[in-house]
C-alpha cells in the first residue's frame, strides 16, 4: 500500500468516524429499493474506455464494447451547467438513455450522465460539522454532500400547495429521501437533486 493509499483510506475512515459522532441512532428497516428518477428510455451503462470525436465507447458489465453516439441534440447531466462544465473522461461509468442502433453495437444518445448514482432510503446519520448525511439502502454507504448553491430539494409532490423548495438542504433524521447524485470519490456523493418522499 502506497503511503498516498494509506492517507486516503485514513481519512475516509476520519470522515465515516466524524459522521458516526453526529447525530446518528439504529439503522432503520424497511428501506426502499432505488427508484431512479432520471428520463423513460432504453438505458445502457459502463466505463468509459475511449473517446473519439462524437462518440464514447464504453464496456459493458458483460464485457462487450458499445458505441453510444452523442449529437447536438444530446444533453448532458441534463443540461445543469455546474455538472456540464466538467465533461467525461476515460474511466467515468457511463449512463445514457436513447436508443439502440440496428447494428446492436451502436447507442443513439438522448440524454447521459457520467458517474449518476441514484438512492433512495431514510436518513440515519446527519453531521452538521461535516454537513454530510447517510441514507440507509443496504450496499451503498454514501456519504452524501448536499451543496448549498447548487443541490435542488424537492418534495415528492410539487403540485400539494405545502410543497416548496426548503432552504435547508441538510435533512432530517428518519426522512426518507430519493437522491440523484454524482460521485466523486468513494465513499462521497455530491448531491444534484434531493427528493423528500415523506
Amino acid at each position: 500500500m502506497t503511503k498516498k493509499s494509506f492517507l486516503f483510506k485514513l481519512i475516509i475512515f476520519m470522515t465515516l468516524l466524524s459522521l458516526s459522532a453526529c447525530s446518528g441512532s439504529q439503522v432503520m428497516e424497511n428501506s426502499t429499493d432505488t427508484n431512479p428518477s432520471t428520463p423513460q428510455g432504453t438505458r445502457v451503462e459502463g466505463g468509459l474506455v475511449k473517446l473519439d470525436g462524437n462518440q464514447l465507447v464504453i464496456q459493458q458489465e458483460d464485457g462487450r464494447e458499445l458505441i453510444l453516439k452523442v449529437s447536438s441534440q444530446s444533453v448532458y447531466w441534463d443540461g445543469i451547467d455546474w455538472l456540464t462544465s466538467s465533461e467525461p473522461v476515460v474511466g467515468d461509468r457511463i449512463t445514457a438513455f436513447g436508443e439502440m442502433g440496428k447494428d446492436g453495437n451502436s447507442f443513439e444518445v438522448e440524454r447521459y450522465y457520467s458517474n449518476l448514482v441514484e438512492v433512495k432510503g431514510v436518513v440515519f446519520y446527519v453531521c452538521g460539522e461535516t454537513e454530510a448525511f447517510m441514507v440507509d439502502q443496504p450496499g451503498q454507504e454514501y456519504v452524501i454532500l448536499p451543496l448549498p448553491q447548487k443541490t435542488a430539494l424537492l418534495t415528492e409532490s410539487p403540485e400539494d400547495p405545502t410543497s416548496y423548495k426548503y432552504f435547508d438542504l441538510m435533512p432530517n433524521f428518519g426522512e426518507e429521501l430519493m437522491v440523484v447524485g454524482k460521485q466523486i470519490e468513494e465513499p462521497f456523493l455530491i448531491a444534484v437533486t434531493m427528493t423528500r418522499m415523506d
